[in-house]
């Protein structure tokens, strides 16, 4: 008789609070310091948002419970493994991304990209203005493309997928990376992307990119406008994301002051996305 290893999925603890949504961008800064992969769930017509924070380290949830206030539970496997799959999205005509594992091949190209903690998937309207734009993007085989704040990498994938050149993918999250790279490995036999973990603050590219995707906080995109600005090959696109209406006459200002143009302003509800072209030398 065969003997089979018991296999113990990690535990998880969540941290959770209620905030009103004009806070959202303070606590968004104070969970980026705390460095562990959170979410925040928005609901249409709602003043109020919920923050969510995971780690596999309990102390670490009663640390923010402590000094934030807010719940502390212990997060049960079947809410991870039994939950319904949510349905495809479908960006236009041109890519699907499913939650779980396809049974069949569909006509459009398809990512498989699952639901994970805190990463993203597509669904936010931040990340979906994004991934419009990349289906209509022309160029690929002639395309470096860096995606700043790379989450789940769905961005990096759908560039990969669509036959970028290089594709190079950042996250300040350690998790974030791993998760990508394990997304990677779910769609394609080989690993392409070059996965790293960084600050976009500290930015150091020694080679330009001819796309650079970013979707990240507004204050943070004011503040590292020099070292995103210069990753950008002369000629090339810079494509913004992760802006709130009233954020975007901060952000346009930080990057009219780095020899780019304003191309194009794409917006989705509250949120805006921006597409700017370096002036070529």
């Amino acid at each position: 008789m065969s003997r089979r290893n018991k296999i113990v999925a990690p535990k998880t603890w969540a941290w959770r609070r209620w905030i009103g949504a004009d806070a959202k961008d303070l606590w968004s800064a104070r969970l980026e310091i705390e460095n562990v992969p959170w979410v925040v769930t928005e609901r249409p017509q709602r003043s109020r948002i919920l923050l969510e924070a995971y780690t596999e380290q309990k102390a670490i949830a009663a640390s923010l419970g402590r000094r934030f206030g807010g719940q502390v539970r212990l997060v049960k496997t079947s809410e991870w493994v039994q939950s319904k799959p949510a349905p495809p999205l479908r960006i236009g005509r041109k890519l699907e991304i499913v939650h779980a594992k396809p049974k069949r091949r569909q006509a459009l190209p398809q990512l498989h990209i699952p639901h994970g903690v805190a990463f993203g998937s597509g669904d936010h309207a931040t990340t979906h203005m994004l991934l419009g734009a990349l289906t209509r993007y022309r160029d690929w085989d002639r395309t470096a493309v860096l995606d700043l704040g790379t989450g789940s990498g769905v961005l990096a994938l759908t560039a990969r997928l669509f036959g970028a050149r290089k594709v190079v993918a950042t996250d300040f999250d350690r998790d974030a990376v791993r998760t990508a790279r394990e997304n990677e490995a779910l769609n394609f036999p080989t690993p392409l992307v070059r996965w790293q973990r960084g600050d976009v603050k500290q930015l150091n590219v020694k080679a330009p990119y001819e796309l650079v995707l970013a979707n990240i906080f507004s204050e943070i995109l004011c503040q590292a406008a020099p070292q995103i600005a210069g990753c950008v090959a002369s000629g090339g696109q810079l494509w913004l994301s992760g802006i709130l209406r009233e954020q975007q006459q901060d952000v346009v200002t930080a990057y009219r002051c780095q020899k780019l143009k304003l191309l194009r302003t794409v917006s989705r509800g509250k949120w805006v996305m921006l597409q700017w072209s370096k002036l070529q030398a």
